[in-house]
């Protein structure tokens, strides 16, 4: 932890996340209060990439206070000049991935999996229309 500002600069923080901004990078430093442990934390970054690969997640290393606690620390590219899309586009580029909206907002689901908080905060748009889903909730159908 004593190195944890040489990642960059620190950005917007979450209930699972601490964030690091350098120029292509963004680090997520996961508490992991809300992914249920280490390997469902992994288990939801291979989905991510699997689903997103676009944005897709390394594992940068591991940070934590000594004989207490263990975080990883994820990185993905920054995505710059870019604003939050709206929830219309949002719809539309799930649909295209094969997804179908369920009845709560942010919420799709296709034959194998669950996907969730697809909202403007999470996903980001750039000048050509491109998407960018740079966090979600992942899990498979059950």
């Amino acid at each position: 932890m004593d190195n944890i500002f040489d990642l960059g600069i620190p950005g917007p923080s979450g209930n699972e996340n601490d964030t690091y901004v350098s120029k292509e990078t963004i680090y997520k430093v996961n508490n992991l209060l809300n992914s249920g442990g280490i390997c469902k934390l992994l288990d939801k970054i291979l989905l991510h990439n699997l689903i997103f690969p676009n944005t897709a997640y390394r594992i940068h290393g591991f940070t934590g206070y000594d004989g207490r606690t263990i975080m990883p620390v994820l990185e993905q590219d920054r995505i710059c000049e870019a604003e939050p899309a709206t929830q219309i586009m949002i719809d539309t580029y799930m649909s295209a991935l094969g997804f179908d909206k369920d009845s709560e907002i942010g919420h799709y689901r296709n034959n194998l999996y669950l996907v969730w908080d697809v909202v403007p905060r999470n996903v980001l748009v750039d000048k050509d229309g491109d998407m960018y889903v740079v966090d979600a909730e992942i899990a498979k159908n059950k």
